[in-house]
């Protein structure tokens, strides 16, 4: 054979094969960071080049499984099946799609086909089981632990099944023994950055922030180069900024998302995970400046409108971000890409949009925008804390009864942290609108909300001046007597609270006092007398 000829065929074997280790290496590294556009780019190419790898279909299957593509996945885990090389492992792509559905058994026949006659130190593939009943949308983490206890006594010295055990814990709540599990691994390397990573999150789940923030920065000082602990630094400022109620952290969550942004590369999935952190962290002129940015280069981006129509809803640009969201909806063609918040700013520029010259609202529209804001709760109950702000704003223009659609579906989520607010706010809106009532048994209704409202937070006084009144109006002898209870359970608390002189609060203890001594001039002269001289008084 000839000798260039030969030498040719060698130089292109080894060109092709170190092209395809890179674009491997490159592949794994963008899934990591969640930038699948990406990783999808490459997986097609790495496809034609060797189509008998089972890997690479896994990958492409595990990415449309993340994009709740299930159809997509299936399909290429089952081309995954027909590879010659790596082909066990869509087992376990499939047996999740099983699990999504409920088909335990099912499930379990599949990851058991991909742990069949596995190398004796190869723990990947239990890695993944456990992955897999962590990540099902009907998560199983006893079966997680199970497979990753697997992964440890296949090979003990390797950190990642410690840390897989650790996860599994997590996914049950279980935070001691995910310590535990993470700290293991650190003792097979002491300066792992994940595992100190996961220790830091689980601070952040206890609401231990303060160590959260200290674990990461060592990893910080010990691995600057690497990139995931900017992106969890965010996350743990951002949740301080809420737990704390102290929006100035969100700048240092920005900062690091930021520097996590720009460590990774620009991608169409990066853009838009970091337009979700603006969003949530409610950086609207970030949003508003980024978007700018990538309009042109992002021009085929549907999200680019959904982003933009967020940023002008809260830049005060009602018509414009109207415009946006309306548009996005209408590019739209993968309708399981719409998210919750997709629906609330619909609603919410809908209500802009319902507005009449007069300042009253057209009731047909408005009613249409809560059913999309309802649509978005559907599909995401945190989206509830979100609504106290827009309630609010209703509010304080006197919107009473449009306010009160908004109270009352950020009262559908117990865990909101807005809860008791919208509860107040809820009851006051009915209260304000007994006059022309939106339902039968409306202020019936506003007790009852009062009554949960006390339940979970029998601090709060100005929940017992409501109930007062609002008994006062429904005017039985029997309401009557709850308001003179409320009356004084008001007195009471302001009393413990020291709060019985505070100027703002003083028309409110007059009435009080008043109604008190009034009730009681023929049951209780006596202390009919002490409550009207206190009245007297103020």
């Amino acid at each position: 054979m000839n000798k260039t000829i030969t030498f040719s065929l060698l130089f292109s074997v080894i060109t092709v094969s170190s092209i395809q280790a890179q674009s491997i290496e490159e592949v794994e590294t963008a899934m990591k960071f969640e930038q699948y556009d990406v990783a999808k780019h490459d997986l097609y190419q790495l496809i034609k080049v060797e189509p008998n790898q089972g890997k690479h279909f896994f990958n492409l299957g595990s990415i449309h499984l993340k994009e709740n593509q299930s159809d997509s996945a299936m399909i290429y885990f089952k081309q995954g099946l027909k590879a010659t090389k790596n082909f066990n492992i869509n087992n376990i792509g499939i047996g999740q799609l099983s699990l999504n559905e409920g088909k335990d058994k099912e499930a379990r026949s599949k990851f058991n086909a991909a742990q069949i006659r596995l190398p004796k130190n190869d723990i990947e593939t239990y890695l993944l089981v456990s992955k897999a009943y962590i990540e099902s949308t009907k998560p199983d983490p006893e079966k997680a632990m199970e497979a990753a206890k697997k992964a440890i006594k296949a090979n003990p010295k390797r950190v990642e099944g410690y840390i897989a055990l650790g996860d599994a814990y997590m996914a049950d709540r279980s935070s001691k023994l995910a310590t535990s599990a993470y700290r293991e691994a650190l003792e097979i390397d002491k300066t792992n950055p994940l595992a100190k990573i996961k220790i830091a999150n689980v601070f952040r789940f206890n609401n231990n922030y303060e160590d959260a923030l200290k674990t990461l920065n060592e990893v910080v000082n010990e691995h600057p180069d690497y990139e995931l602990v900017y992106k969890e630094l965010a996350q743990t400022y951002a949740a301080y900024a809420r737990f704390s109620f102290d929006k100035t952290k969100n700048i240092q969550a920005v900062s690091n998302y930021a520097k996590f942004h720009s460590m990774i590369g620009e991608s169409v999935d990066s853009d838009n995970a970091y337009a979700d952190f603006l969003v949530k962290v409610r950086d609207f002129k970030g949003l508003e400046t980024l978007m700018k940015d990538k309009w042109l280069s992002r021009g085929d981006n549907f999200k680019v409108y959904k982003y933009a129509a967020i940023s002008a809803y809260n830049n005060g640009k009602y018509d414009d971000a109207y415009t946006f969201i309306t548009k996005y909806f209408d590019v739209q063609d993968k309708p399981q890409q719409i998210v919750g918040v997709d629906y609330l700013y619909l609603g919410l520029a809908e209500i802009e949009k319902a507005k009449k010259q007069d300042g009253t609202l057209d009731d047909a529209k408005y009613q249409l925008a809560v059913a999309n804001i309802k649509k978005g709760l559907d599909l995401d109950k945190d989206l509830a804390s979100e609504l106290y702000e827009h309630g609010l704003k209703l509010f304080k223009d006197e919107k009473y009864a449009q306010s009160y659609h908004l109270f009352n579906l950020g009262t559908t989520n117990k865990e909101n942290e807005n809860y008791v607010y919208d509860l107040y706010y809820k009851a006051n809106a009915l209260y304000l609108t007994h006059n022309k009532p939106l339902f039968n048994n409306q202020l019936q209704t506003a007790l009852s909300t009062l009554d949960e409202l006390i339940k979970v937070s029998p601090s709060t006084h100005e929940a017992y001046l409501l109930q007062a009144r609002i008994n006062l109006l429904i005017n039985t002898d029997a309401s009557k007597m709850q308001a003179e209870k409320a009356y004084e359970n008001f007195i009471n608390l302001l009393k413990t609270k020291k709060l019985i002189n505070d100027k703002e609060l003083q028309e409110a203890v007059k009435e009080s006092y008043t109604y008190i001594g009034v009730f009681n001039k023929d049951k209780n002269v006596e202390k009919a007398k002490v409550n009207l001289d206190k009245a007297a008084q103020l």
